[in-house]
């Protein structure tokens, strides 16, 4: 059976953006969670505070379990903990002394589950964390499929590769799984990420014209 990477700078990423994509992959799913190191819940209690992380933390895992991704989370410093705030950390360039920690977690990664295919984001709207794990993309040679970001890629009408793909979601599904990070406030963030697949068709990928994702989703 074919393996997948799924690359996600933080704990909510990949249910976010990538949701009903993961519940229609035939693969082996493995995933990745660069910055896991934060304060920021704020549908929590612990937001602000150090706690913050292990709330978050069992919610990804808890999201993980329930979608079959072998999941495997990293404790560097998200962009709320190196000076940003939400404004400065939307179109910000990675510093280079972020983007090497990320890039060798992510050869790691790479090592461990030698995959078929890695899922990466697109980076559109430009925050930091998901620039720096792009940039750390470049450097391995690898067939990527890129995600669309969410809830940043509402609206975005631009081209990202010579492929798009467009999977299919099924919206019960995929809410259930965001449903899972109360501590980020998903009444508040399901409406953008419906519209999206409204306005898409559903999760857009892109890719070069060699990478055919589709041949991985059921």
């Amino acid at each position: 059976m074919a393996r997948v990477l799924l690359l996600s700078p933080h704990p909510d990423d990949l249910a976010w953006s990538l949701g009903g994509t993961v519940a229609r992959l035939r693969a082996d799913v493995f995933g990745v969670t660069f910055f896991g190191q934060t304060r920021y819940a704020p549908g929590d209690a612990t937001h602000d505070s150090p706690a913050a992380a292990g709330v978050r933390a069992a919610e990804e895992d808890a999201w993980a379990a329930w979608a079959g991704v072998r999941l495997v989370r990293h404790d560097l410093p998200d962009a709320s903990l190196r000076g940003f705030t939400d404004e400065t950390e939307m179109g910000a360039a990675p510093e280079p002394e972020v983007v090497a920690p990320v890039s060798a977690l992510l050869r790691a990664a790479i090592g461990d589950v030698r995959p078929d295919l890695v899922f990466a984001p697109l980076a559109i709207g430009g925050h930091v964390d998901h620039a720096a794990v792009r940039a750390a993309c470049s450097t391995v040679d690898l067939p990527f499929v890129w995600y669309e970001d969410l809830p940043y890629a509402l609206g975005s009408g631009d081209r990202h590769g010579e492929t798009s793909t467009v999977v299919t979601v099924d919206w019960a599904m995929k809410e259930k799984g965001v449903q899972f990070f109360p501590s980020q406030l998903p009444a508040e963030v399901l409406p953008v990420l419906r519209a999206h697949a409204d306005s898409s068709g559903g999760e857009r990928l892109w890719t070069s014209a060699a990478v055919r994702p589709h041949d991985l989703v059921a």
